[in-house]
């Protein structure tokens, strides 16, 4: 009672400040999670309530899928009854919702600026009144063209509505957009992404807590689909690179997550790009411990050329390369083991283009990326220990345990090894967090 009675009200940068620092001080021992938390609990980001924090966090989905069902359901009435209006009334009826859908986004604008649920709303109906508006004049004066051609058009004239609304809900939506135009055509749609770069960056000199890591992660993701669906498909010369394409934009991720939204940053959800960049990374990783993906001799002589988007993934690939090496030199004094460790994986990328100019054997990689796992996941185990981060420990428990998993069904371990390697690695599991839990409690005790 007495922390909520002498509550102090902060803005939005201070707060976030107080959280990162507070977090470090936990990291090393200055303070415990109690004292965290009450320190926490002793301030309230000004002008925002805890209640209204949690209402924008469990309804803009839902209002922005309320908004969904009411256009879909707008225009499912048209098209039952779309066959009985006269050339006149179809083209009102095709402005209709495209109108109504604005004077809902000016009204919020207007006279509820802040309201994050009328803004999200009505970014979401007036994105899919301006594709229904396209479609239905186009059906009623005839005017034909591709689905190609059809969606670019819904994207140019989508794209001003997530800089006017700042929705989050329709920045998802353009990201799809963009990943149905990469998988429809194999173009360089995804520099769409880059348009999207400066409303990401206002997001973040806002130090927006919702909408940013919600715009990040669905950036993130179509970014990766696109340039991956790209490049990895059996007539692109660019096929064998896929694996090293994937693997240098994980550790892009990681490096411009932490260059970005600083070290402090470390939650899983909030820190979209090193998230993603540390599945990444684990993921490649095991791939190249069940085979080697070496480049061929002959890359360049395939049946079908390089196509624009292929140089332009191209040119992107080397771009990831500069900016993890630039990341690498400028910060180095701030890694910490568990960085390294995650940037060290860069090494199969420039051992992949070694491999096409000297011919490395797929054994190399398959020997270093299972050394490279057991010597990492022992080193995240350790310093999760270490620095008391559950996280970490179970990061690297995990990491070896996927390890053990893919070598399960290799058939040159014997079965009875198999078995007793997956005992031990499952009772030192719940044996380790067990023994973790006992250390932080006693811990917390003694303060």
């Amino acid at each position: 009672m007495g922390a909520n009675l002498n509550q102090k009200r902060i803005s939005k940068q201070q707060f976030q400040w107080l959280q990162d620092e507070a977090s470090c001080w936990k990291d090393e021992g200055i303070i415990d999670s109690q004292t965290q938390q009450q320190l926490m609990e002793r301030y309230q980001v000004e002008g925002v309530t805890a209640a209204e924090q949690r209402y924008s966090w469990s309804n803009v989905l839902l209002i922005s899928l309320g908004a969904l069902l009411i256009g879909g359901g707008i225009i499912l009435l048209l098209a039952h009854n779309w066959e009985d209006f006269g050339k006149a009334t179809r083209t009102v009826l095709s402005f209709l919702p495209l109108v109504l859908a604005q004077a809902l986004c000016w009204y919020g604008l207007q006279y509820k600026p802040k309201s994050l649920a009328l803004r999200e709303s009505g970014g979401v109906l007036l994105f899919f009144a301006i594709g229904a508006s396209i479609s239905l004049i186009s059906q009623t004066y005839h005017i034909y063209g591709d689905l190609e051609r059809f969606l670019v058009v819904w994207l140019l004239l989508g794209l001003p509505i997530v800089y006017l609304l700042r929705s989050a809900t329709t920045l998802i939506l353009i990201s799809a957009v963009i990943l149905w135009l990469c998988a429809l055509e194999r173009e360089p749609y995804w520099l769409f992404y880059a348009v999207l770069a400066p409303h990401l960056y206002q997001l973040y000199r806002e130090q927006s807590r919702i909408l940013l890591p919600w715009s990040l992660w669905f950036t993130c993701i179509g970014l990766l689909i696109s340039i991956v669906y790209g490049s990895a498909y059996y007539a692109s010369p660019l096929d064998h690179w896929s694996i090293y394409i994937t693997l240098a934009l994980g550790c892009t991720f990681y490096a411009l997550g932490y260059w970005c939204l600083g070290f402090n940053c470390q939650k899983f959800w909030v820190n979209a790009p090193v998230s993603l960049g540390v599945i990444l990374i684990g993921f490649v990783s095991l791939m190249f411990t069940w085979y080697g993906r070496t480049l061929p001799s002959d890359l360049w002589q395939v049946e079908s050329p390089m196509t624009f988007n292929e140089y332009m993934i191209l040119g992107f690939f080397v771009l990831c390369i500069l900016t993890v090496i630039l990341f690498v030199v400028r910060h180095a004094s701030q890694l910490s083991a568990p960085n390294w460790i995650a940037l060290s994986s860069f090494v199969f990328v420039i051992l992949g283009i070694i491999g096409f100019y000297f011919n490395t054997g797929e054994h190399i990689f398959v020997v270093l990326s299972n050394l490279y796992i057991l010597i990492g996941s022992v080193l995240l185990m350790f310093q999760g220990i270490q620095k008391t981060r559950l996280m970490l420990l179970n990061g690297g428990l995990v990491w070896f345990s996927f390890l053990v998993l893919f070598r399960y069904f290799d058939s040159d371990i014997p079965f009875v090894a198999k078995g007793i390697i997956f005992i031990a690695v499952g009772a030192a599991f719940i044996a380790t967090n067990i023994w973790f839990q006992k250390k932080q409690l006693a811990k917390e005790s003694q303060v």
